[in-house]
């Protein structure tokens, strides 16, 4: 089984005194599932100079801060051989910049911390959601 290196994002700003997250609703065929954002690490980069190069990418902006959630969760994907290890971040960004998914044509949405865990379609990525609840505490 091939093994990946990823970096699971929790994308999130403040807007209207309001905390929402950015959430992807990716086509899989037929389905439409809800995702967070999961980006690779290129050798010779730290999982946090990831972070900033997938959002700066794939977003278009730069991170206000970055969080590590010293939280790395193991996903098999079947289809094609591979074993990922995917490692959470929470990832700032400004709230007053209107924000679209450059790599594909792709919708998305902002949720609550709340329906996150509604909304989500991959177990694995709801799992680092008390841990996020724990730092926005703080902020």
């Amino acid at each position: 089984m091939n093994k990946a290196v990823k970096v699971l994002m929790f994308v999130w700003r403040k807007k209207e005194k309001r905390k929402e997250f950015f959430v992807l609703h990716r086509k899989r065929g037929d389905a439409v599932v809800l995702t967070g954002h999961v980006g690779d690490v290129v050798a010779g980069e730290s999982l946090e100079q990831a972070v900033a190069r997938e959002i700066k990418e794939e977003l278009g902006i730069k991170p206000k801060s970055i969080v590590n959630l010293n939280m790395a969760i193991e996903v098999v994907i079947e289809e094609k051989n591979l074993l990922s290890r995917e490692h959470a971040f929470l990832v700032e960004i400004s709230g007053d910049k209107e924000v679209k998914f450059l790599e594909a044509d792709e919708k998305h949405a902002w949720y609550s911390l709340e329906d996150l865990s509604k909304v989500l379609t991959y177990p694995n990525q709801k799992q680092p959601l008390s841990r996020i609840k724990e730092v926005l505490k703080k902020k």
